[in-house]
């Protein structure tokens, strides 16, 4: 017999309700999780949403791996044949790496700080 009960997101801590049944896991209900994942292959990084960075294609990513992939993007478009996109490039440097490089810090004052 299943019975309801209160308890937490293991990925985001909302408080949220739990199915039981004996002898199997506790099922989540459904709810607005504010944790991601990220996107990157093989990459394992969970973490809320105001600590990733989402690309204006939907993806997630985790902070490394989304400064990683602007890195590529720009280069690619500074390498193209003919003349580089400037106006791309412009709009990943104004509008993508300030958020990319302000959580890439945040994540390095997090971890100096814990190893303290």
């Amino acid at each position: 017999m299943a019975r309801q009960t209160q308890g937490r997101c293991p990925d985001c801590g909302a408080a949220v309700l739990v199915t039981l049944v004996r002898g199997k896991p506790g099922e989540i209900a459904s709810h607005a999780c504010g944790a991601r994942y990220c996107e990157y292959e093989r990459c394992r990084v969970k973490a809320l949403m105001d600590e990733m960075v989402q690309f204006p294609t939907g993806e997630w990513y985790c902070p490394h791996h989304g400064l990683l992939l602007a890195a590529r993007e720009l280069v690619s478009l500074y390498r193209a044949e003919g003349d580089a996109d400037w106006t791309a490039i412009c709009e990943i440097i104004a509008e993508l790496l300030p958020e990319l490089v302000a959580k890439v810090e945040a994540r390095e004052r997090s971890r100096v700080s814990s190893r303290s």
